[in-house]
């Protein structure tokens, strides 16, 4: 019988996945298991693959444009059932690339690009044996692997290959595809997998690899899903736990992946390296108003959040250890770290560059803070330019609340990482040609990465109960293409799914249409619209929206109005402020000369001022700009967290 610490554990993240990341979600396993005396290693095999197919082919396969094709996993599919279709049907090659890809996504794609995908696809077995020969399997009793978004069919190539191999290996799989009814099936369906871990696994991995060591019964561990002696599969019988005290977990270690990365130094000088870092776990919005949408935290919505203390101290010495370019990883910041963390890091001597997810509710102050910081880059979810899609959304903020967050990120040098959505039940056509009418206006701020119809989710409201919004919920096609079981298997497997309403609109391509010809211009505009204050209360804005520029002058009552609207401001508190200064008729005819230029937004009974003041930026950033940023798009912002993300990718 083997005592803990006789076998080690090996921890494997395998393609398809940012090559700038490791996985954090391994780093904590593997402390976890080192406080009970379990050696563990972590490998990075979707550095292997970038290197074994050759980069512009691995960024074909990655490409967030269009990760719902599910091009990572097609490239394993056969790998993965042991066939050269996977299962498929005949002509799978064919069908997927010149149906799936050049029909749904044929904007991306040339016949290199398609080739070059075709060409991973045909190296795929030989990668598997590649990685199968580059460990000394001998050494481990377990291994776990990691999968999201596209490692499923990897993942299942190569614990397929180990277990043939060394059948007395555990192979344990977890991640957000292994979440709930997911994880039974994916268990049901690859009888090689021993165990399934869904949820948060830093308490109970530590203990199923000493209860197997030991040799006793797997059975009744939180969240494990285990085979019986006679093969079938046991779902588990207690919920999974959760972490509920985070400054209870393990420090960060990235060691594995800098050394996996030496071996590579092709990919080490190709593609710098992010730390990640996690301050946060679950949503505190989502606790109380669940997005319709957003299955991101699948059963662990409960919000929980390090001390500042903690999280200050183990912040800093990522970035003392591994570099001052970090991802957080968390689903929102908590609010109560504008008292301590934020303030602290802002005093530094030494300047961070940090991705947050924020609620786009924050303050002037709070922006401010956040540039201060280091907070460079923030996902605020604006994801709509229409206060009542936003409310369909139950997104807890409006028009006004979005466009002030955008304005208010730009002075302070924010960068705002945000795609808008539209699909959802209950919108019209009005409101999109609403939202059209709105861009003109803000063309000098960051715009969106894109124009994205909205999916349900597993664990969404529209998800869970389909039918109180009306729609029909199917897997998206790519799926139908890497998994060869019958229509009820794969909808247990999958994570995305599309919407079908009921009854639809056709009014609504047409205002879909109108706002997605905005937002292009949008992205591929260059506008400015700047104020600069005189001594004598008067102001000068420089308007670079639209075709030709123009410069306004302000009298001082009109200066007035857009400093009191520097922040959302009510028509009836505006006038009592300013009429006392400059008399009620001077006031209401200011606020219409500003809405007649569009400097002045308006939404109901409140207003806001649209020119930046102290630009962080000399101009918005285009849209090219935010993806090719350091911190790159939300899609891998929510890759490198290990969990699925929203549909803004």
């Amino acid at each position: 019988m083997m005592k803990a610490g006789d076998g080690r554990t090996l921890l494997v993240a395998m393609p398809v996945a940012a090559l700038h990341y490791p996985v954090i979600g391994l780093s904590l396993l593997k402390g976890a298991l080192a406080r009970q005396g379990v050696a563990a290693d972590i490998r990075h095999f979707y550095l292997d693959f970038a290197d074994y197919i050759g980069f512009d082919v691995y960024a074909a396969v990655e490409d967030s444009r269009y990760f719902l094709a599910m091009v990572g996993d097609w490239v394993f599919a056969g790998a993965a059932h042991g066939t050269p279709e996977g299962g498929a049907p005949e002509g799978e090659p064919f069908t997927f690339l010149n149906g799936l890809l050049t029909g749904e996504y044929g904007r991306y794609f040339g016949p290199q690009r398609l080739m070059g995908i075709l060409a991973a696809r045909n190296k795929a077995a030989g990668f598997i044996e590649h990685c199968f020969g580059l460990v000394d399997w001998s050494r481990y009793a377990v291994v776990g692997f990691s999968t999201s978004f596209q490692q499923t069919m990897a993942s299942l190539a190569l614990a397929r290959r180990i277990k043939a191999a060394h059948p007395h290996i555990l192979i344990v799989f977890g991640g957000a595809n292994c979440s709930d009814e997911m994880g039974v099936e994916l268990h049901r369906r690859y009888p090689f997998i021993d165990v399934v871990v869904g949820g948060e696994a830093e308490e109970v991995l530590p203990e199923l690899v000493r209860r197997h060591a030991a040799g006793l019964d797997l059975a009744g561990l939180p969240g494990t899903t285990i085979r019986a002696a006679d093969g079938t599969t046991l779902p588990a019988t207690v919920p999974a736990g959760m972490v509920t005290d985070m400054d209870s977990l393990p420090p960060l270690d990235y060691a594995d992946f800098y050394a996996d990365r030496a071996r590579l130094p092709a990919v080490a000088d190709r593609f710098p390296a992010f730390p990640l870092f996690e301050s946060a776990r679950g949503c505190w919005w989502g606790q109380k108003h669940h997005c319709t949408f957003c299955g991101l935290n699948g059963l662990g919505m409960a919000y929980r959040s390090k001390s500042q203390d903690r999280a200050y101290a183990e912040l800093t010495e990522v970035a003392d250890r591994y570099g001052r370019e970090i991802m957080v990883v968390d689903n929102i910041l908590d609010s109560r770290y504008f008292g301590d963390f934020l303030p602290r890091l802002a005093a530094l001597d030494r300047p961070l560059l940090l991705h947050y997810e924020v609620k786009a509710n924050l303050r002037a102050a709070q922006l401010a803070l956040l540039g201060q910081a280091g907070v460079r880059k923030i996902q605020p979810g604006v994801e709509s330019l229409s206060t009542p899609v936003l409310a369909l959304m139950r997104k807890g903020t409006t028009l006004l609340r979005n466009v002030q967050t955008l304005r208010l990120a730009a002075e302070a040098g924010v960068l705002v990482d945000w795609s808008h959505l539209y699909g959802f039940p209950g919108e019209t056509a009005a409101h999109y040609h609403a939202a059209a009418a709105v861009v003109p206006k803000i063309t000098h701020l960051h715009p969106p990465g894109g124009f994205h119809r909205v999916r349900a989710d597993r664990f969404s409201p529209y998800f869970n109960t389909p039918a109180a919004f009306g729609v029909t919920i199917r897997p998206v096609p790519g799926y139908s293409h890497i998994f060869p079981h019958d229509e009820d298997g794969i909808a247990r497997l999958a994570y995305h799914f599309d919407m079908t309403p009921a009854r639809p609109d056709e009014d609504l391509a047409a205002g879909h249409a109108a706002l997605a010809v905005q937002l292009d211009l949008w992205r591929r505009g260059d506008a400015t619209l700047t104020l600069t204050p005189a001594n004598d209360g008067t102001a000068v804005v420089e308007d670079g929206r639209g075709a030709t520029p123009r410069r306004h002058a302000l009298t001082a009552v009109a200066a007035a109005v857009l400093d009191a609207c520097a922040e959302i401001q009510g028509a009836g508190p505006l006038l009592k402020t300013l009429a006392p200064r400059f008399g009620e008729a001077a006031v209401s005819a200011a606020v219409a000369e500003l809405e007649a230029l569009d400097l002045l937004l308006r939404e109901g009974d409140e207003l806001l001022a649209l020119p930046l003041r102290q630009p962080g930026f000399d101009r918005a950033p285009r849209h090219e700009e935010i993806r090719t940023s350091w911190g790159r798009s939300y899609f891998h912002h929510a890759q490198a967290a290990g969990r699925m993300p929203e549909p803004v990718a």
